[in-house]
């Protein structure tokens, strides 16, 4: 383990997003949910513009729209008045209170506020929650994270505490990490549910941000896991956590429940794959279908393949955590140089990795990128690239000049071997132009 931070006095050309963010992410895959980001308007037209532009598809969010009068004098009024609002004119099933940099620099009791509401209203059959999420800590990956475990504590005190008797042997629990695309969600859910077995994801963009042509208007999520569904994970024989931010809202399941948790840090890559089929097997006892030896064959083939223009080749990866993690893994596996790894906050799974990490901005990648064959990172990297004259392949969120990234695939077989080819395309074409 080896993590270095820049020295620098501000960040330039950042590569970090907000927490809140994060959390509003979270909640888009549960249905009819509404988070409320309780801080300024802006911090909730800035998260509803980044992630339309991401998605291309309409976002959730409110906001207690808090001035400076209001922060000094009465910040609880403003969300009392959202919530009210919210709920009378709306009825969403889940809402999740989601605080910003604003009301934690001011020191507002939001939760308790949230908490008194809750037991003036007798809210029996949704689920209100609340969730501190500061700008200044962390990042995207963690607001999303600490999100998920706030609603998997709601959801175990909706149960009452009380665990099921009986646990289903051929259900199972899925908790995807904040990286993963809609595509990629459901690319999961159909492996897993191809050893015959049931699935409950949470939370569950693929059914609510993959792009859908429902008539009419809802200011709620349409799509996502129903709130029944996410009170039945109690009864689920284990828990699958996909990356490692994961593993503490897994954790929540095991204490409470004594549901078993199974980590994987990414799905991308053979060997992560490989890994992932072996535990399906185990857990389902049942044999591999067919079409994941086709499917491992063309990967194996794509790999040989593209070996050609992998060889040699060296790259700056500009990711979350979790995401950047995960490929590097496959990147090595293509026998590429990681020049740089530039993550922009600091987690636990960074501290058990062998590899160099930057904890910086796409500066710091653009410091390092001379003379690189790849750039990988989210959209706002795209000028220092090719400033810096390496190939850029976006990746993470956003990525607004590309269709389709939010339903790409790059987990497990058919994934992996998609991303071999984009990329190995896009060092092809370097090569072709002489670079």
């Amino acid at each position: 383990m080896l993590i270095k931070s820049a020295t620098k006095p501000v960040s330039v050309n950042p590569l970090k997003v907000g927490q809140p963010l994060g959390g509003v992410l979270a909640l888009q895959g549960m249905y009819r949910s509404m988070p409320l980001l309780h801080g300024a308007q802006g911090c909730s037209a800035f998260s509803k513009a980044l992630l339309t532009r991401h998605f291309r598809e309409p976002i959730a969010v409110q906001t207690s729209a808090l001035q400076e009068m209001d922060v000094i004098f009465d910040a609880d009024r403003n969300l009392e008045e959202a919530l009210d609002h919210i709920w009378s004119k709306h009825h969403p099933d889940v809402i999740g209170v989601i605080s910003t940099a604003l009301t934690e620099v001011a020191g507002v009791d939001f939760q308790s506020r949230v908490k008194a509401f809750k037991r003036e209203r007798a809210l029996k059959d949704s689920l209100l929650f609340s969730v501190s999420l500061p700008d200044f800590h962390g990042s995207l990956e963690t607001g999303y994270s600490s999100t998920v475990e706030s609603l998997m504590d709601a959801v175990l005190g909706l149960a009452g505490g009380k665990s099921p008797k009986k646990q289903r042997r051929t259900q199972v629990n899925l908790l995807p990490a904040s990286y993963l695309t809609a595509g990629d969600v459901m690319e999961i859910k159909d492996i897993i549910a191809s050893f015959g077995l049931e699935v409950i994801t949470l939370p569950d963009i693929s059914t609510s941000l993959s792009g859908h042509l429902l008539t009419g208007f809802s200011p709620l999520t349409r799509g996502g896991t129903p709130l029944d569904s996410a009170c039945q994970m109690l009864e689920s024989s284990c828990t699958i956590a996909i990356g490692a931010s994961m593993e503490r809202p897994a954790r929540r399941l095991t204490h409470a429940a004594g549901i078993p948790y199974h980590l994987f840090a990414g799905l991308s890559g053979l060997a992560a794959s490989d890994a992932f089929i072996h535990f399906l097997q185990k857990i389902s006892r049942e044999p591999a279908p067919v079409r994941f030896r086709w499917q491992r064959e063309n990967l194996l083939d794509s790999m040989l393949d593209a070996h050609f223009y992998y060889s040699g080749a060296s790259a700056v990866v500009a990711l979350e955590p979790d995401h950047m993690l995960s490929t590097a893994a496959w990147l090595e596996e293509m026998g590429v140089e990681l020049k740089r790894l530039i993550t922009p906050c600091s987690t636990p799974a960074l501290q058990k990795t062998e590899r160099e990490v930057w904890i910086g901005d796409l500066d710091d990648a653009e410091e390092s990128a001379q003379g690189v064959d790849l750039w990988i990172s989210n959209s706002h990297g795209r000028k220092g690239a090719a400033r810096a004259g390496a190939s850029f392949v976006p990746a993470g969120l956003p990525v607004y000049d590309e269709l389709g990234a939010h339903t790409s695939v790059s987990v497990g077989y058919r994934g992996t071997m998609e991303w071999v080819n984009k990329v190995g395309n896009v060092l092809l074409a370097e090569r072709g132009r002489g670079g």
